[in-house]
């Protein structure tokens, strides 16, 4: 009874990918997202392996194995790539044009979607990560792909 009274946490990520029908379910968008894991230091969805809803509102989030906490001396060892912050490319299956750049451009993005065989219309979410990878997230459910495009 107490699950029914208080509600259960909800799992938005799993694996390291988007679970839009959970999202839908609590009406939970990729903005609330990437705003509670900016509050958590992390700035790279592409880090997530598992990322929770609690009952509270809070997100709690199991970072994949690479980049989970290390040891100081580990890190005194290795040099440091330099990163910046995520570029939203994609959402809902339409390009953010505001975000384009002279190297992030609309034929880079339809390149990389061509060679991920994917076509616009199937992206639920694609950013360039702060390490400089692109991270694209397709629709699971189809029918909540938009799917008047041309």
């Amino acid at each position: 009874m107490r699950k029914w009274i208080t509600g259960r946490p909800t799992v938005i990520m799993e694996k390291g990918k988007l679970l839009e029908a959970n999202m839908k379910k609590v009406k939970y968008s990729i903005d609330d997202l990437n705003q509670h894991l900016r509050e958590l230091g992390t700035f790279n969805i592409a880090e997530v392996e598992f990322a929770v809803l609690e009952v509270s509102g809070k997100l709690s989030v199991l970072k994949k194995t690479a980049y989970q906490n290390i040891a100081k001396q580990d890190v005194l060892s290795k040099p440091f790539k330099e990163m910046s912050l995520p570029v939203e490319l994609i959402m809902d299956g339409e390009i953010i044009h505001k975000n384009l750049t002279s190297h992030y451009t609309e034929q880079w993005i339809n390149l990389e979607l061509s060679n991920r065989q994917l076509q616009l219309n199937q992206v639920l979410y694609a950013v360039v990560s702060t390490n400089g990878m692109l991270y694209v997230d397709e629709y699971k459910d189809q029918l909540s792909a938009p799917t008047d495009r041309e």
